[in-house]
């Protein structure tokens, strides 16, 4: 059976794959890239168009390459200000490759760097990186760290938000990450470890397109939303349902029936406004004193109709065209009779309407003037002419007798009577007021209540008001005969409305005031709300075009999504890297003393793998790694995880340690400090370390793996902590570094021995003394001693134990000698008066030097 190659599992997946997936695949496999904004804006427009999701056979031309890994390296921290109590501007350097270690002792400031350094790489635990808290008023703290990604030199400003992609690749090791390691996080949470075959970079590479993609859709959808149609209507109303249920589906007739707003929903709106001004405005109270005064003026209005519509009735108007028919024949009567006895007289006319109301006149001329004596007509002897006052004569006065006569006859007299109550009836028509103030403010309440009614009541005033005037027309100008009167049902409506506002006057307490007022309100925003579709129907229809093309951009959108791709990542890891992981993580334990552990798969997540330490063998329920593992082994456990996640970091970027044997004995100390050489040789590892003898272990093994060594001293100056010196501190230096060191001041003090004076130059030799003193005293205890029982062990090497051997008799001479004549030379005791102690010249100061140099060589030769 042919084992499949994680290559031709990735191609057969990527057939899979929506067509666009796959030409992106392809062009990712050739070295293509999709930096250019103009790309992803392409492939999104793509995404927009019909067969995009359909596979095709471009993956076939599908080739896997291996990309490069990107380097990280820190180059240093420097620009420090306001970082806890930290000297200002000091720069602390770490070396390209190797083993960078920095010693300081507690409190000189050494955790103050490592903390600028977590706060900007990858680390389990984070921590905040304080201003002096001791101080009023300190600055911000404030930093830059300078690295390099293959050898290009880059540089960040702490505080850096967000992280540095880059950065992260780093990792950082503390007391503090390895209890998340041991504890909380790495022992009962998952570990993630970023090893993944190489052949999944291009996996990796299309979920950066596909969020890059997503990236640009979704501004696309924020512009869209941007321009959401964001209509200000009154809610619970039509108008407002039907917004809230538009949708892609609605059509033009559904927006057009929706946004209808007739010249009648305008007054009615108007209406409804004055309705709940004049409401919110009164109270119950009101409302009723104001329904049962509206009830009573539109009953007035009612009465004043019927008595109009009575006045104007067909049997009225016909009583009076008889009154009028009944004047004219009593007035024909009484003309024929004034013809008859007036031929004679000299002029015509007499008996006529006219002449009439002139004796008329004359009479009431005569018996209202003063000292009226005598009846009418005065035909007395002094009798004048009440018009030109001539006397009379007396055919003048038989004439006004005849007059007197005829003016006194029934005929006169009765078509008087009958003109009189026919001019009466007329009176009767032309008084009809059609327009009174009771009526037009029984209309206006009228309208409030009923605008068809009151239309209809105004129509039929219109109507009576022809009426009577036709009327008029046909009694005086003999106009057109009437017809009867048309029936109305407006009475009837205002009875039928007078009753209504009774009951509902009768009925209206604060519970009806309030529904009243909530029904006008509910009436004005219903009205409202399509006044305000009607006016933006253009825009209501826009929308619906917005939300199909935003329908679009959100099915585009979960195109992109990266579950699948991450799923496919994760399970390919699995297959190819479960288990050298696993391998990997037990060989760490084993070599620092660790057994029956291993790692327990917990699945994966954007295809890096997570597990979870384990026990081997535990049958108890309760046997978890956590609640059986001492201290000092969950610590080994969490350095175990740490060295496994930095160990498949293939990019081999820099490994951080800020004092990681806290809580360890000194047998697995020297199994961290061989671990760390190892890994430096490979990768650059720095160190913080406050242990001396930790960093004489890191020496050690550093010389042993021929590991190039940075070393640097984190210093207290007073009260100041901070300061970087290169290389260390005398206490904390190995054989090769102390002969440096004292070749040095041999070299400075032989250079000033002139300047010196006795007491100047005695100082300077006794620490240079002292100096050979203890180096021979290191040189047995390191070359000899330590070569022959192991500390970590505590037991005695076989092996070793022949190179005691190889001591000679003239070693011993030489090593009792030197370290006497030294042990002399520095100040250690009060000199005796009698010996008269001179401290050596710098040649002797350099002999010395170079039999201890030279023995130490031997010595160190015979391990071999």
């Amino acid at each position: 059976m042919v084992e499949v190659t994680i290559e031709q599992d990735i191609r057969a997946w990527a057939l899979t794959r929506p067509a666009w997936q796959q030409d992106v695949l392809v062009a990712l496999s050739r070295g293509e890239t999709y930096d250019d904004p103009d790309c992803i804006a392409k492939l999104a427009d793509r995404l927009l168009m019909t067969g995009s999701a359909t596979p095709n056979a471009a993956a076939q031309n599908l080739t896997l390459g291996v990309a490069e890994p990107r380097q990280v390296c820190l180059k240093s921290i420097c620009n420090v200000k306001g970082v806890n109590a930290l000297a200002a501007d000091q720069t602390l350097v770490f070396g390209p490759n190797g083993l960078t270690i920095n010693y300081g002792n507690n409190g000189s400031g050494k955790s103050g760097y490592a903390r600028i350094i977590k706060a900007m790489v990858s680390a389990r635990h984070s921590a905040l990186v304080l201003p002096d808290v001791y101080r009023d008023g300190s600055q911000g703290p404030s930093a830059e760290l300078e690295y390099s990604i293959d050898d290009q030199a880059l540089s960040e400003k702490f505080p850096s938000d967000p992280p540095i992609s880059d950065l992260q690749r780093v990792r950082f090791y503390d007391e503090h990450c390895g209890d998340e390691y041991c504890g909380d996080e790495y022992l009962s949470h998952e570990s993630s470890v970023t090893y993944r075959p190489s052949a999944l970079t291009l996996l990796d590479g299309l979920i950066a397109v596909c969020g890059k993609v997503r990236d640009e859709l979704q501004r696309r959808i924020a512009e869209s939303n941007q321009k959401r149609l964001n209509l200000d209507v009154p809610q619970g109303t039509a108008a407002s349902t039907f917004l809230s249920r538009l949708a892609v589906g609605t059509n033009d007739e559904e927006i057009d029936d929706a946004c209808a707003f007739t010249p009648e929903d305008v007054d009615d709106l108007g209406k409804a406004i004055q309705e709940i001004a004049r409401l919110e405005t009164s109270d119950a109270t009101k409302e009723r004193a104001r329904l049962q005064a509206d009830a009573r003026d539109i009953e007035t209005l009612k009465t004043q109709i019927a008595e109009l519509v009575d006045a104007l009735s067909t049997d009225r108007l016909t009583s009076v065209g008889k009154l009028k028919g009944d004047a004219a024949s009593k007035r024909h009567a009484a003309t024929i009779a004034a013809a008859t006895s007036f031929d004679d007289e000299p002029l015509e006319g007499v008996g006529s309407e006219t002449w009439r109301t002139l004796w008329r006149a004359a009479r009431d001329y005569a018996l209202s003037g003063p000292g009226h004596e005598h009846e009418f007509p005065d035909v007395g002897d002094d009798a004048r002419c009440l018009l030109c006052q001539q006397p009379l004569r007396d055919d003048a006065k038989n004439r006004f007798i005849r007059f007197n006569a005829y003016m006194s006859d029934n005929t006169q007299s009765d078509a008087v009577a009958a003109e009189q109550i026919y001019g009466h009836a007329l009176e009767e028509l032309r008084s009809l007021n059609f327009t009174t103030q009771t009526t037009t403010t029984a209309l206006a309440k009228l309208l409030t209540h009923s605008e068809p009614l009151a239309s209809a009541a105004q129509l039929w005033l219109s109507t009576l008001e022809n009426r009577r005037n036709n009327a008029l027309d046909y009694f005086t100008a003999s106009g057109a005969a009437l017809a009867p009167l048309a029936t109305n049902t407006v009475e009837a409506g205002l009875d039928d409305l007078v009753a209504t506002l009774t009951a509902k006057a009768e009925a209206t307490d604060v519970v009806g005031f309030q529904t009243a007022l909530s029904a006008a309100r509910s009436r004005r925003d219903a009205l409202a709300a399509s006044e305000i579709l009607s006016q933006n129907k253009a825009q209501i229809k826009a929308e619906v075009v917005r939300r199909k093309e935003l329908a679009k951009l959100d099915d585009a959108r979960s195109a992109t999504d990266t579950k699948g791709i991450t799923r496919k990542a994760t399970e390919l890891t699995g297959v190819y890297a479960t288990e050298q992981i696993r391998d990997y993580f037990t060989r760490e334990t084993a070599r620092m003393h660790l057994e029956r552990v291993t790692l327990r798969d917990r699945g994966g997540q954007k295809g890096q793998l997570r597990q979870i330490p384990a026990l081997v063998g535990v049958r108890h329920k309760d046997g978890s790694a956590r609640a059986v593992l001492s201290e000092g082994e969950q610590t080994v456990l969490g350095l175990a995880g740490f060295f496994t996640e930095a160990e498949f970091d293939v990019s081999k970027s820099a490994v951080v340690f800020d004092d990681p044997v806290t809580s360890l004995d000194h047998v697995r100390r020297d199994k961290v400090a061989d671990r760390l050489a190892q890994l430096a040789k490979s990768r650059q590892v720095i160190v913080f370390t406050h242990d001396v003898a930790f960093l004489t272990d890191l020496l050690k093994s550093a010389g042993s793996a021929e590991i190039k060594i940075a070393a640097y001293t984190i210093q207290r100056r007073g009260d100041v902590p901070g300061y970087v010196t290169p290389g260390f501190p005398w206490k904390a230096q190995d054989i090769s570094q102390r002969l440096n060191t004292i070749r040095d001041e041999i070299t400075k003090v032989a250079k000033d021995r002139q300047s010196l004076d006795d007491d100047e130059y005695e100082q300077r030799v006794n620490t240079i003394a002292g100096h050979l003193s203890e180096t021979w005293e290191r040189t047995v205890t390191s070359e000899i001693v330590n070569r022959v029982y192991d500390r970590s062990k505590s037991e005695v090497r076989p092996q070793m134990v022949r190179m005691l051997a190889k001591i000679t008799d003239e070693d011993n001479v030489e090593y009792q000698q030197g370290y006497g004549k030294t042990s002399k030379w520095a100040l250690r005791h009060d000199k005796a008066e009698e010996i008269n102690y001179v401290a050596p010249e710098p040649d002797a100061l350099e002999a010395e030097y170079e039999t201890l140099k030279a023995w130490q060589k031997r010595i160190k030769g015979y391990a071999q």
